[in-house]
């Protein structure tokens, strides 16, 4: 992915804790998508669409869930940022307890597959479009996740998009997020996996 939306990141340096987060986080967005690039690299769109069971996701169905889901957390995220002062000292940005916990639970691999709210069910797209969509994802989020170097956005709450009752910090949505993907990149790396096997076996 092109480095340049997250210059507001990279040009102000790694001298500052923040930062070093910051940009951690944004490099973590860059892989995730890179590594997802690798594995549905040359795939036929047969393959991307099709579910390991009727209970599953298709390749095409996790990408767009990732995409649902960042762009319910992008608006409320951009509006708190506006929000958020100036860090006023060299210090860590805090995640915050039940972000800590929802990155725990999100980071593969995993066991427990969690209920998904009907708004951020997967749409059956093409799979150019799910790939489409999800990369424009990735290039919003990183931008976003630019503009937020130099605040103190571990000061300033959102509600969650996915659990209006619960509410976290930003840091924390950041960091939600990016485990919320490698939990699906994981998630499509396994059902590759599977779908390569059963091909084999039936050839």
């Amino acid at each position: 992915m092109d480095t340049a939306l997250s210059e507001g990141l990279d040009a102000i340096g790694a001298d500052l804790l923040a930062i070093q987060q910051l940009t951690a986080l944004a490099c973590r967005i860059r892989l995730i998508t890179s590594n997802a690039e690798v594995l549905i690299l040359g795939r036929h769109p047969a393959v991307m669409g099709k579910r390991v069971d009727p209970q599953s996701w298709s390749v095409a169905e996790c990408l767009d869930h990732l995409t649902q889901t960042t762009r319910s957390f992008l608006p409320g995220i951009s509006l708190a940022i506006a929000e958020a002062g100036k860090l006023t000292k060299n210090r860590r940005l805090r995640t915050g307890f039940l972000p800590s916990l929802l990155v725990r639970s999100l980071t593969p691999p995993y066991r427990v597959r969690l209920k998904v709210l009907p708004q951020l069910t997967p749409e059956n797209l093409d799979s150019q479009t799910a790939w489409s969509n999800f990369v424009n994802s990735q290039y919003q989020l990183l931008e976003i996740l630019g503009s937020a170097a130099g605040l103190a956005i571990d000061e300033v709450k959102i509600k969650s998009p996915v659990y209006a009752r619960f509410s976290y910090n930003i840091f924390g949505a950041f960091r939600i997020l990016v485990a919320h993907q490698s939990r699906h990149v994981w998630q499509i790396e396994q059902t590759l996996k599977l779908l390569d096997s059963r091909a084999v076996g039936e050839s």
